[in-house]
């Protein structure tokens, strides 16, 4: 589920790890090592959990402590049932729009977490994202909009619009912005295409197969018509954009 941001949010930032029971703490281990069998390539970082949040009348305040990745896959995939343990995760991502109309979304690589799912550019946070005490989501969108684009957000006309909440089956704030991109479709997918055959031939960390152009008019349908994996949010996301 996502809401149009109305009021500043602050991220509270505390420096420490959110501890876990035992039993959970030996069921998360053992389910990494049979997600890292399967997959290699993932990679336990830092990462963080929302453990609070305070509406005020001039911002919402969101109080962020230390987890890992694999407790939040664990949370994703499994689920934590006791909620005073919940894991809930912190993202930020960003819809773009091209000059010809196009909204533009990803398919992940085979190698990520979810295989060819569908999802917009973005990413969790980490411990780079720290600015005097509180996480800076919009660096944390940038330093990710570089890694899986290499796009610089400074060139980017940029609103951080929508808060993706939690839900039942998906537990995450997500930060979506909606930009808007000086390219036109065909000019981002050569450039795509010339960044994914950099990160091949460097072996480095490709997020992304291929992009998927929705046509601004028609976006809805033409998501609809995809057979992925599709991340919760995405179509009611879409499904705003053109309205």
């Amino acid at each position: 589920m996502i809401k149009p941001i109305t009021k500043p949010i602050i991220l509270k930032y505390e420096d420490r790890m959110i501890e876990m029971p035992a039993e959970i703490e030996e069921n998360i281990k053992k389910f990494w090592s049979e997600a890292k069998e399967e997959n290699p390539k993932l990679f336990n970082g830092e990462n963080h959990s929302v453990e609070s949040v305070v509406e005020k009348e001039d911002c919402i305040e969101l109080k962020v402590a230390k987890t890992n990745y694999a407790t939040y896959l664990y949370n994703e995939r499994i689920g934590i049932p006791d909620k005073n343990f919940r894991i809930i995760h912190i993202w930020s991502g960003i819809l773009l729009e091209t000059t010809d109309d196009y909204f533009i979304i990803g398919e992940n690589e085979d190698t990520t977490s979810i295989p060819k799912c569908l999802q917009i550019p973005g990413g969790g946070t980490s411990d780079e994202d720290i600015r005097d005490g509180e996480l800076d989501i919009n660096f944390n969108l940038k330093r990710e909009l570089e890694e899986e684009l290499n796009l610089n957000l400074d060139d980017i006309k940029y609103e951080m619009k929508y808060l993706e909440c939690p839900t039942e089956k998906r537990s995450v704030y997500g930060f979506i912005a909606i930009g808007k991109l000086d390219m036109t479709k065909e000019e981002l997918n050569t450039h795509f295409k010339n960044y994914k055959k950099y990160l091949k031939e460097n072996d480095l960390e490709l997020e992304f197969s291929r992009l998927i152009f929705l046509n601004k008019s028609t976006a809805v349908q033409e998501l609809d018509k995809i057979d992925n994996p599709k991340r919760e949010y995405l179509r009611d996301l879409i499904e705003k954009r053109c309205l």
